[in-house]
């Protein structure tokens, strides 16, 4: 009796008070029914246990959670670093499935010019939601918060999704200052721990907190970079703009040994009509050039406010002759524009351009000085026509 009643018991709970002590919490606890000492001592053992696995799991989430928040850190850190789109889609590409392994996502930017999220880069090989689509067919950007359709509250489903059968899927609209800039789109993968899912889904907004004001910031970086370079009144590139596009175009005419050609542009008499017809009539018309100028090639990008009224053309693959046949089209459409200017038309405007082309006149960093030389002669020989660099004047501006 003394051996079944105590001695047994006792050594059983000897061995669970061991293994506790080792914080081995998985343990399992002898059955003892007996109401005396030992069974209270079980009890008390058992709650020991219970708050032993309750600490186990507290301390698992905590260290989740660290790691969580450090690898949000990390991909915060580098998003500060990024400079451009691209840069950021490498990064959001990288660290969204190992933030939600459980989750399959595409990142969406919003594209101003055809009014539409498309797709920058996904993860995990999402099925549920198209690639590209207007923004009125998620409700997420329509109501500017998350949205689910499915779960413990079910919602009605974004248009973007294909199909009836959906893998829970979540859309996070990336707003910055009120301004909403992109989507981040996820869906549950096949066979994804529900555990994962359930931390994952706790830093899914936060995930698209740091996207969308990253994402935010290299907008307007972009905005003002675009206003540094470029030109008020015209809306063309101005000087420091065409400085990075002349390097960047003689690099690869340089490289790939193709003609490049510039052509040098001056209003004639701007001073008298402007003293005749005012400023803002000087600027009607400045406006109506620069217009001209830049659909006077197929490439956008490369018709530039020199300053005043004078105007640079570059012409990446153009030969001597056939720059100077463009010259004298654009020189007759000048001659042709009837600017509208307080319900009078503005008419007799002509232009001066001069005509430089590597190689045949000297390397590309010296085709600026050579095409305004050839201005200048073109502006004396009594204005209003084209005249092409010769080559004493190219060795001249190269010198």
């Amino acid at each position: 009796m003394l051996k079944q009643r105590i001695l047994r018991p006792v050594v059983r709970l000897s061995d669970v008070v061991s293994r506790l002590a080792a914080e081995d919490f998985e343990v399992p606890l002898p059955e003892l029914a007996q109401v005396d000492e030992i069974g209270d001592m079980a009890q008390a053992i058992g709650i020991f246990r219970e708050n032993g696995l309750e600490r186990q799991r507290l301390e698992r989430e905590r260290d989740a959670d660290r790691s969580m928040r450090d690898l949000l850190s990390r991909m915060t850190q580098r998003l500060q670093g990024c400079g451009s789109s691209n840069d950021l889609v490498s990064v959001v590409a990288c660290f969204a499935p190992e933030i939600a392994p459980a989750f399959a996502g595409r990142l969406y930017i919003y594209d101003e010019q055809r009014n539409s999220m498309a797709e920058a880069c996904s993860w995990l090989s999402p099925r549920d939601s198209r690639i590209e689509f207007p923004p009125n067919a998620c409700w997420a950007l329509r109501r500017g918060q998350t949205h689910r359709p499915e779960g413990k509250l079910i919602d009605i489903p974004c248009a973007h999704l294909d199909g009836p059968d959906y893998h829970r899927p979540i859309c996070v609209p990336l707003t910055a200052q009120g301004e909403t800039t992109g989507l981040l789109y996820f869906e549950l993968r096949e066979n994804a721990d529900e555990a994962s899912a359930a931390l994952a889904e706790k830093y899914l907004e936060m995930l698209a907190e740091n996207i969308g004001l990253a994402l935010a910031n290299l907008r307007l970086r972009d905005t003002l970079r675009d206003m540094a370079m470029a030109d008020p009144l015209t809306g063309l590139g101005n000087r420091r703009q065409f400085d990075v596009m002349l390097r960047a175009h003689t690099a690869e005419a340089e490289r790939n040994g193709t003609p490049l050609s510039c052509l040098m542009v001056d209003v004639d008499h701007f001073k008298r009509f402007n003293d005749e017809n005012g400023h803002d009539a000087g600027d009607a018309v400045l406006r109506a050039v620069g217009a001209l100028l830049a659909n006077a090639t197929r490439e956008e990008g490369l018709a530039f406010r020199y300053g005043g009224e004078e105007f640079v053309l570059l012409m990446p693959g153009f030969t001597t002759e056939r720059a100077r046949e463009r010259a004298e089209k654009i020189r007759q459409k000048i001659i042709d524009l009837k600017v509208d200017y307080r319900k009078k038309v503005l008419r007799g405007v002509t232009a001066s351009i001069g005509v430089a082309t590597a190689p045949d006149h000297g390397r590309p960093e010296a085709l600026l000085r050579a095409a305004d030389a050839a201005l200048l002669r073109a502006k004396a020989e009594g204005r209003d026509r084209v005249l092409v660099a010769t080559i004493r004047e190219a060795t001249s501006a190269a010198a």
